[in-house]
């Protein structure tokens, strides 16, 4: 049973837990699109994660003091975010802690100006495609820029008053 749920900021401290579920959410990934050896998030390595935690905004979910998981976003050029390596361990899905975590990123990225939050993900992955949809997140374009295809979903947090190239944006943030 749930006694309680935090959504924080990690911090060096967690680094290693942060690690540990991204490795293991993202195994579940490779499987699936069966291109382990293109899926970035494996191969990382805890300083890589370190770096992430001083540059890039990093958030946790706690159940009872346990991280169950994190998403990473960056800033990049006008007003858009880019969210990366977002984690739920596999014992913890469809518990709602992945919905928790986008809407706490979404909160912060108001909170900061963000007109828009952009991802990219497996478009074979079905269940996580729904998953965004089901979030405020639309399928901008498709690309098969990693060796599998994968969708460019979008989250306009904000009035955009024009078409927008977020291909060309989210192209120079890390995956």
């Amino acid at each position: 049973m749930m006694d309680q749920i935090l959504l924080v900021k990690a911090t060096d401290a967690d680094a290693q837990e942060v690690l540990e579920i991204t490795k293991r959410a993202f195994d579940l990934y490779a499987k699936e699109i069966r291109k382990r050896e293109s899926v970035a998030a494996l191969y990382e390595t805890l300083d890589d994660v370190l770096s992430d935690i001083h540059h890039k905004n990093v958030y946790l979910a706690r159940i009872d003091g346990e991280i169950v998981g994190s998403v990473r976003f960056e800033l990049l050029t006008d007003g858009i975010a880019y969210l990366s390596r977002f984690s739920i361990d596999p014992e913890a899905q469809n518990l709602g802690i992945g919905g928790l975590l986008l809407e706490k990123v979404r909160i912060e990225c108001l909170s900061m100006g963000v007109r828009a939050i952009a991802l990219h993900t497996a478009s074979k992955m079905r269940s996580t495609v729904a998953f965004y949809l089901k979030n405020g997140y639309y399928i901008h374009s498709i690309s098969k820029d990693s060796d599998y295809i994968r969708a460019l979903m979008v989250n306009e947090i904000c009035e955009m008053d024009e078409m927008f190239d977020y291909e060309t944006v989210c192209a120079k943030a890390k995956h």
